[in-house]
Formats: C-alpha cells, sequence, structure tokens
C-alpha cells in the first residue's frame, strides 16, 4: 500500500497536467459548438481569477474615452448656431 501511495505522489504532478489538458480540450470543443458550460467557466475564471495588466487596460479604456469626448467636443464648436 506505501508504494502505491508513494508512486501516487510521485507521479501527481504529471497527473494533475494531463487532467487540466483534457479539460481544456473539453472546454474547448464546447466552446466551439457554443455550450453554455465553457461561457459559465469563463466567466468565473475571469472573476475569480486577477488580471496581470488590470492598470494597463484602464489606463487605454480612460485615454480612449477622453479622445473620443474631444473629438465630440470638436465637433460641437465647428456646429454652427442656428
Amino acid at each position: 500500500m506505501e508504494y502505491y501511495l508513494e508512486l501516487l505522489l510521485k507521479l501527481s504532478p504529471v497527473l494533475i497536467l494531463l487532467v487540466t489538458g483534457f479539460l481544456g480540450v473539453a472546454l474547448f470543443k464546447s466552446a466551439k459548438k457554443r455550450k453554455g458550460v465553457a461561457m459559465a467557466f469563463g466567466m468565473m475564471a475571469q472573476m475569480f481569477l486577477p488580471d496581470p495588466q488590470v492598470e494597463k487596460t484602464i489606463e487605454t479604456i480612460i485615454s480612449v474615452k477622453r479622445n473620443v469626448n474631444e473629438q465630440e467636443d470638436q465637433k460641437d464648436d465647428k456646429l454652427p448656431i442656428k
């Protein structure tokens, strides 16, 4: 019994990698078929896993909004007043 337990502990990284791979393939196939399982898993992963580029994303969004607002202000200034 100890031999099998030791073998399982030594092989656990490989087993975890294989299970993760099979799970990824299954989710990929279900995402191609537009199943709800893949969508739900993606939403959960997005909620619980941190985004390493959050600050960069926020800065990009802010700069795009500023550009859009500036363009709208310039259009409003050029319109003739009736």
